[in-house]
């Protein structure tokens, strides 16, 4: 047996759409960075950290609108 269906919520709050802190974000780039320039790590991790990073921000920073096909 299936019970009611549950309707899906609609929200539009700054930071809904993710937990993730674009601050955040910002912050751990910058060390990333830093990280890199004092050759802490190396270029292929930085690379992977870095684009893993920018991903999560786009996603925390923006609100994609699916458009009609």
């Amino acid at each position: 047996m299936v019970g009611p269906a549950m309707g899906i919520r609609e929200t539009t709050e700054i930071g809904a759409a993710s937990r993730f802190d674009a601050a955040a974000a910002e912050e751990t780039l910058r060390e990333l960075d830093e990280q890199f320039a004092a050759g802490v790590i190396e270029r292929h991790a930085y690379l992977e950290k870095k684009r893993s990073l920018v991903r999560l921000f786009v996603k925390s920073t923006t609100n994609p609108v699916r458009g009609r096909a």
